[in-house]
């Protein structure tokens, strides 16, 4: 039951009826029942039997590490490791034979190994974050564990996160869950609002260019050059509209019940430096990564002698930046195997981030002397506008191995794109609503650039006219089913943070 369509929203629809009509001390029963139909729904009972299992693996775990203190780290490890096993099982097996596979092909020693073709229950790469934070932060004594397993259960299986995220945090969502909402039809406005904008982000905006990107990188051989940037480009706003309007939709949908979720993205495109970038994409994540891989690694006794050690080789201006570089290639590693089970995502979302992060790191000092010396003034539009577009060339550069078919074709992709000799015109391009969609990309970096000026977008927009507001959803709604991709053609057009 993919979130875009309309049995979803029925299925919503129903759901938020039945919760408002029960008792306000059981309406978060409703949700972990909406909750467990919604995931029982999406996937075979022997993927739900798999919920179940991490489910009561964690609570266990972590009741036991509260009531037997002395036990609590091997607690603690036993609990990650059965659900990292999941995870790993089921996203991550196929490493195995694409390593093999790799090897065989450097070597020329003709041997495949086939891979698992196993199905993954929804949305576990996001719950398993999610939980595993949450395991941490009771060993950690952050808070005390949830006794009510059916409470814990509704923690980990929210149903509008399933999908993609965001990762939540047991300390942040606990009162959002557990209070007793009271029905406030601003919450009901605000949410529906907040969908309709994200429907309108992914199935106008995000799915009509994944056809033009699409048909540039399955024929970049054909069209070059400036195709493959153009495509770049469309990709850029592809899959920044398909997972921010994925998060529209989500977090409306939990504003509908009242429940408030972090905001996974802040207006990335205006970041004028990489590091800035990624701290307002995918927010969710690289917290998480921060506080539970980078922090508590720079706190082991191996890093902290290789601390000491570098500060005496290299000297305390750049010996203290090493064990932050590897303890960042660390998280950044763990981040591109997230991503997917194929080393195009491990290079690309992984490796190459951290290269252009420590070398950014240790290049600042020697930057800031250049610009300096040069009296280059960084606070003037025209400086801030060359970092946002040198920021977003860096992150094109990164999505082109994303778009390559595999990481071995990626040189090929980067020489067919300086590639600008005798390239055809397009004969047989997707028809697409090209306006519209201009239109709606514009309106969209508005609505980004004012949230950037910490201007709330939804707040300003509930204090107008009731006919401006009717009108603008009556708008937006009619562009959708105009201009939307739906229906049976348009049946594999999916989110793309729904595959990590």
């Amino acid at each position: 039951m993919s979130i875009i369509t309309i049995t979803y929203l029925a299925f919503l629809l129903i759901s938020l009826v039945i919760y408002y009509i029960f008792p306000r001390k059981f309406r978060w029963v409703v949700l972990l029942l909406s909750s467990l139909v919604f995931f029982f729904l999406n996937c075979s009972w022997q993927l739900f039997l798999v919920l179940l299992i991490e489910i009561i693996t964690t609570y266990m775990g972590t009741i036991i590490m509260e009531r037997y203190p002395k036990h609590s780290k091997k607690v603690l490890i036993a609990t990650i490791a059965i659900i990292i096993g999941f995870l790993f099982v089921f996203k991550y097996f196929n490493i195995i034979p694409l390593s093999f596979n790799l090897v065989s092909r450097i070597f020329d020693l003709n041997l495949e190994v086939n891979k698992l073709n196993l199905l993954a229950p929804i949305g576990i790469s996001y719950y398993s974050l999610s939980i595993i934070g949450y395991v941490v932060d009771v060993y950690w004594g952050k808070y005390k564990p949830q006794k009510n397993i059916f409470k814990h259960c509704l923690y980990c299986c929210f149903y509008p996160v399933m999908i993609s995220g965001p990762i939540l945090r047991y300390d942040t969502i606990e009162k959002e869950l557990f209070n007793d909402n009271k029905l406030d039809w601003n919450n009901i406005h605000q949410g529906f609002v907040r969908i309709i904008y994200g429907l309108l982000k992914k199935m106008v905006i995000a799915d009509n260019l994944s056809m033009l990107v699409s048909f540039i990188f399955d024929r970049y051989t054909t069209y070059s050059g400036f195709y493959i940037i153009f495509g770049l480009l469309c990709y850029a706003l592809q899959i920044y509209c398909d997972f921010s309007g994925c998060m529209d939709i989500v977090i409306g949908s939990g504003k509908m019940y009242g429940v408030k979720m972090p905001e996974n993205f802040n207006a990335p495109f205006f970041s004028t430096t990489l590091s800035e970038f990624w701290r307002r994409w995918h927010i969710s994540l690289g917290g998480w990564a921060k506080d539970y891989i980078m922090y508590p690694l720079l706190k082991t006794d191996l890093f902290q002698k290789i601390n000491t050690k570098s500060k005496q080789i290299l000297g305390k201006k750049y010996g203290k930046k090493i064990p932050t570089i590897l303890a960042i290639f660390i998280l950044w590693l763990l981040i591109g195997i997230w991503h997917g089970a194929s080393f195009k995502y491990i290079f690309a979302s992984g490796i190459l981030p951290w290269i252009y992060l420590s070398t950014g790191e240790l290049l600042e000092p020697t930057i800031k002397k250049i610009t300096e010396k040069l009296n280059i003034n960084t606070e003037t539009f025209s400086y801030k506008l060359f970092q946002r577009i040198r920021t977003l060339g860096f992150m094109c550069f990164v999505w082109l191995f994303v778009c390559a078919p595999s990481l071995m074709k990626s040189p090929e992709l980067i020489k067919y794109m300086f590639n600008f000799a005798d390239i055809p015109l397009i004969e047989s391009l997707p028809v697409l609503p090209y306006g519209i969609i201009f239109i709606l990309i514009l309106i969209v970096f508005v609505i980004d650039y004012l949230k950037y000026k910490e201007i709330n977008v939804l707040e300003k927009f509930q204090e107008q006219n009731i006919i401006f507001k009717l009108w603008v959803i009556y708008s937006m709604i009619i562009i959708i089913l105009l201009y939307g991709c739906y229906g049976p053609a348009y049946s594999a057009v999916d989110f793309i943070y729904g595959g990590f």
